[in-house]
This record gives C-alpha cells, sequence and structure tokens, in this order.
C-alpha cells in the first residue's frame, strides 16, 4: 500500500478497500446514512441551519458512481466547506449487488449518483470491520 496524502490525491489516486481498512481516521467517518440526495442538497454558508446540517453529514460516504465505463462502488469526501472529492474506489463489491442497486434505486439517481442499497452496505460494512 502507497500512503496516499488526500489533500495532495490525482485523479490516479483512489484508495482501495485495503488502502481504507489502514485509514481509521477515515473509516470511523464514514456516513452510512448519508445519501448523495443529502449531499446535493442546496445549502447556504450563511444560514445556521444549512451549516448546522453541512456538519451533520460532512465526513465520507459511498455512492454508486456510473458515468463511468463500469458503474461502482465510490467513497466521497464531504469537508466542512461543502466541498466534495471522490477519494476511493471499491471494486471488491460484487458485480450484481451494484446492477442490482442500479437496476432497482433505493433513492432516484442525481447526476449519475446512485445512493448504495442495504446490501452494499452491509457487505461494506462488514469488509471494513465496523
Amino acid at each position: 500500500m502507497t500512503e496516499i496524502n488526500l489533500d495532495d490525491m490525482n485523479l490516479e489516486d483512489v484508495l482501495s478497500l485495503d488502502d481504507m481498512k489502514c485509514r481509521p481516521e477515515i473509516v470511523s467517518q464514514i456516513k452510512f446514512d448519508v445519501t448523495p440526495q443529502m449531499m446535493m442538497e442546496p445549502r447556504f454558508q450563511s444560514k445556521p441551519d444549512d451549516l448546522a446540517r453541512l456538519k451533520e453529514i460532512s465526513g465520507y460516504i459511498f455512492y454508486i458512481e456510473t458515468e463511468t465505463e463500469t458503474p461502482g462502488v465510490m467513497l466521497l469526501k464531504i469537508g466542512r466547506t461543502d466541498i466534495t472529492t471522490t477519494i476511493g474506489h471499491i471494486a471488491e463489491v460484487p458485480a450484481g449487488m451494484v446492477r442490482d442497486a442500479i437496476d432497482n434505486p433505493v433513492l432516484p439517481p442525481i447526476h449519475g449518483m446512485f445512493a448504495i442499497s442495504d446490501e452494499i452496505r452491509d457487505w461494506l460494512k462488514k469488509a471494513l470491520s465496523v
């Protein structure tokens, strides 16, 4: 495993499942209940309610990316200033689970991003030992 500085990442530098397992500062901040839809809700930094909401969702979320050649489960960092960066790709999630989550979405997709299914959530929690 190569040490990747999250602030200096390039598009080619995405964390793998094994990389994530070695990064408790990431795993402990994964928000399994935050969806792409929640992340995309409009917020205004000047409104106290919106700032509080951003604080609740900042951390890391999993989503399914469909704007790539092969759809996959990705890890997205949501910063406290509302800046997001995709930092991980979990290639080990069974393709059938990903296809099922796309074919039977738990929420409508937003900008090619699908929320993960309960089946994928359970798989990820087991894989990350959380």
